[in-house]
């Protein structure tokens, strides 16, 4: 997929960059929620129902164990979501530097990076103290992180039927 075939891309720009961190954080997380729903639902649209049951940590485990996303994105999805969880269970909660670049490097590392965002985004943090600065001074932010994630997930929605399906074992 094209990145500029992405329908996701203005929409977290638009409604990243102008949010804070935790609005932002948030919108990103729903996103990736739509985008796993929509890759259950490719996979086999009899899962729907039981898929929009589960917690959104199980969601990323039953994907990963179908082989629809790799090992690492699923890693990525699943601290994502522990950050997520911080948000919604530490009132106050505001994540560090460290934990933001060791989330963005993570990411980096199992995500293709199609646009540089994340590398961009990584050497913008090393000069400035948080997300906000990096989007005001480098024009580059949250919205970067979600968005190389996105471009990867809209590709497991669209992957050949083969790909998705587990190897088979042949018994001799």
């Amino acid at each position: 997929m094209s990145l500029y075939d992405s329908k996701y891309e203005e929409f977290l720009f638009q409604k990243i960059d102008n949010s804070d961190l935790l609005s932002g954080f948030l919108i990103g997380h729903l996103v990736i929620e739509h985008l796993l729903e929509e890759i259950i639902a490719s996979y086999d649209p009899k899962l729907k129902m039981h898929f929009s049951s589960l917690s959104h940590s199980r969601k990323i485990n039953l994907i990963n164990s179908l082989g629809l996303i790799p090992n690492g994105a699923s890693s990525c999805l699943q601290d994502i979501n522990k950050m997520r969880n911080k948000f919604a269970h530490e009132l106050g909660y505001e994540p560090n530097k460290g934990e933001i670049k060791n989330l963005i490097k993570k990411c980096k590392d199992n995500f293709s990076d199609f646009t540089d965002g994340l590398e961009q985004l990584l050497g913008a943090l090393e000069n400035c103290d948080n997300l906000q600065d990096t989007c005001n001074d480098y024009g580059c932010g949250l919205a970067d992180l979600f968005i190389q994630i996105v471009y990867d997930l809209e590709d497991y929605v669209h992957a050949p039927l083969e790909k998705k399906l587990p190897p088979l074992s042949i018994a001799d």
